[in-house]
């Protein structure tokens, strides 16, 4: 696959090769060996995995009797598919044959988890469903942890270290958009993703557009990265005042995220009750 250039078909062909990542990886095996089948402790671990996630909203999202808005939410999804068709899928893939070098970034998977965290406090307090929104926030990068897996053993990834970083992102983002639309899952829930850096340019869901954004800044500070093309600038100004949100509120969300990172932390301790 190019890392550079991607077509839809080499970013599906990466994606299905891919394993979790380490951490996550362990815990749904644990789970599948130890023969559990408590959906109070699996949804929590589905919660925490993107690929996973993403895999059972494509089977609901392509099921010949979906509901006409589709299915918008890992918890739906679920629903949809049902819990053996669950089940089978996570047994399926977390023993899935393939290298260490064909697994989810441990690094993509904190982003996307603090991501999808942080777009749950946010929709909880924006009255927002907040289910829908953590799942946005999980998938939303999905294009740019499958074409890092292409580029981390490149030899030429030194050499491409130029190319503009903004024009990157909006590629990566468009390239997202595209591979869950093709996969059935409805634009309710993909929209956010395609704008996720113009939110204002979204005419269908913009106020989750700029939930995404802004989460995405939040998640910046959290793991100390550059989520927005203009990370260091701070916040956009204009998705601050359509929110109606304010510097020190920013900060408190920080906190929350934070608490609720420890949380998840609980869980692939196996501590289920903390969720």
């Amino acid at each position: 696959m190019d890392p550079v250039n991607p077509t839809l078909d080499d970013l599906q062909q990466r994606f299905e090769t891919l394993s979790p990542a380490s951490r996550i990886g362990k815990s749904l095996r644990s789970l599948v060996a130890e023969g559990n089948v408590n959906p109070d402790e699996i949804l929590p671990l589905i919660r925490l995995e993107p690929l996973l996630a993403t895999r059972i909203l494509r089977e609901a999202n392509l099921l010949a009797d979906r509901r006409p808005d589709g299915y918008l939410s890992i918890e739906e999804a679920v629903t949809a598919i049902g819990f053996q068709r669950m089940y089978d899928l996570i047994g399926l893939y977390s023993y899935a044959g393939g290298s260490q070098d064909l697994a989810y970034s441990s690094d993509h998977w904190k982003r996307a988890i603090t991501c999808a965290v942080c777009m749950e406090n946010l929709a909880e307090k924006h009255k927002l469903d907040k289910h829908r929104a953590y799942t946005i926030g999980l998938i939303h990068s999905l294009a740019e942890a499958v074409i890092a897996t292409e580029s981390q053993d490149s030899e030429e990834a030194d050499e491409l270290a130029h190319i503009n970083n903004r024009l990157k992102k909006y590629n990566h983002s468009g390239l997202c958009y595209n591979l869950l639309n093709e996969w059935g899952l409805p634009s309710a829930l993909i929209d956010p993703i395609r704008f996720q850096y113009s939110p204002l340019d979204c005419q269908t869901t913009g106020k989750m557009a700029c939930l995404l954004n802004l989460a995405k800044w939040i998640t910046g500070v959290v793991r100390e990265v550059d989520e927005l093309p203009d990370q260091a600038l701070g916040p956009d100004v204009l998705v601050l005042n359509l929110l109606g949100e304010g510097e020190q509120t920013l900060w408190n969300l920080v906190t929350d995220v934070s608490d609720s990172l420890h949380r998840a932390d609980s869980v692939l301790q196996g501590n289920y009750s903390s969720c």
